[in-house]
């Protein structure tokens, strides 16, 4: 009969690129918020939803790189501290998901003229274009929310990197500081 030895816990490649993961969250959402924070949205609906496509990118590089980063199995309190970012981070991307929907719905109303028209009528089709400026309210009212949120989330992606940077060894930290230098160049 053989005697039941407690398992030692070994490293796996997430625990071992935790560093790397975070690195690769920061530089992805520093370079979102370059993008949310500028004050001037293109005016070109297309411009815009090629914007739109290129954060919700970018969101979704943040959180693989947060989910893949949380350590469950050895820091259980990591877990915990990475739940109010990845919420934010499924947050910015359903904003986005709306605000791409919005400027696509207008361009499409416009683009599409001829042919809504003539299969809705005259009438209905003039009604459904007057809708077009609320849809643009709406979509410019959602940017400046985009924005402020934005600046909260950043300040939450920095109070988890300095929780994740304590458990850093000196070549954690090394590992860190060049990923992150490439991922800004490969964001940009």
């Amino acid at each position: 009969m053989t005697q039941n030895t407690p398992r030692v816990h070994a490293q796996t490649l997430a625990e071992l690129n935790h560093c790397v993961w975070t690195a690769r969250r920061d530089a992805a959402c520093q370079r979102l918020s370059d993008i949310i924070e500028r004050e001037n949205w293109p005016e070109d609906r297309d411009r815009r939803a090629q914007l739109y496509d290129s954060c919700l990118m970018l969101v979704a590089e943040a959180l693989e790189a947060t989910t893949k980063s949380t350590l469950v199995l050895s820091n259980p309190k990591q877990a915990l501290a990475d739940k109010p970012l990845i919420h934010f981070l499924k947050m910015l991307d359903q904003l986005l998901k709306m605000l791409k929907l919005l400027a696509e719905h207008v361009g499409s109303v416009m683009n599409e003229a001829g042919l809504l028209s003539e299969m809705l009528g005259v009438e209905t089709y003039t009604i459904l274009q007057t809708t077009c400026d609320d849809f643009e309210q709406h979509e410019q009212m959602a940017q400046q929310v985009l924005q402020s949120t934005m600046k909260i989330g950043l300040e939450m992606v920095q109070r988890n990197t300095d929780i994740r940077r304590q458990s850093f060894s000196v070549e954690d930290t090394r590992r860190y500081d060049k990923a992150l230098e490439e991922y800004k160049r490969h964001y940009q």
